[in-house]
């Protein structure tokens, strides 16, 4: 059976299964899937090098060299690694809390969350501290937190909004 890993959907913690394993063998929907998140993640990546290319008017062929340095050079990158994902604001808080709760844990032992402890390379360190981070923030406490804390937001935005009548933009 594959691992799991806890997602937060809506305020609620699911086990989510995660298939894919270094040298798993893809099928080829899996392999056009991939390629086409690759392609895209490359164009939102270049989009505004390339605007901002066109406007300085740059060639064709000289855009198009800056283009291909980025898709020879792409590598999909984790989450903890810094891409940005779509996360529900519940999830959001949740991670907040928990990355804020590990930080006090290892800080108490004078340890920090973004330095990698003797014998451990950063990689180790950083997938360490994500699955820490996934486990504390499915935690039924801290997503009862989380979703308490983003419903009080949302309440407040509301009456904010309110006092200060519309907004136009």
């Amino acid at each position: 059976m594959s691992e799991t890993k806890p997602k937060v959907i809506n305020g609620i913690s699911f086990e989510i299964s995660q298939p894919y394993t270094a040298g798993h063998q893809l099928t080829e929907l899996e392999a056009k899937v991939l390629n086409q998140t690759r392609s895209e993640n490359i164009g939102n990546n270049v989009r505004q090098k390339v605007k901002d290319l066109q406007d300085e008017g740059a060639s064709v062929e000289d855009i198009r060299a800056v283009v291909a340095e980025v898709d020879a050079n792409y590598e999909f990158r984790s989450v903890s690694e810094g891409t940005s994902r779509s996360v529900d604001p519940y999830e959001r808080e949740a991670r907040r809390i928990a990355r804020d709760l590990l930080k006090e844990h290892l800080a108490s032992t004078g340890r920090k969350i973004t330095v990698a402890p003797e014998g451990e390379t950063e990689d180790e360190w950083k997938d360490k501290i994500a699955a820490q981070v996934d486990k504390i923030a499915a935690n039924p406490e801290v997503l009862a937190t989380a979703k308490k804390n983003v419903d009080a937001k949302k309440k407040q935005g509301e009456k904010l909004l309110e006092a200060i009548g519309s907004v136009s933009v």
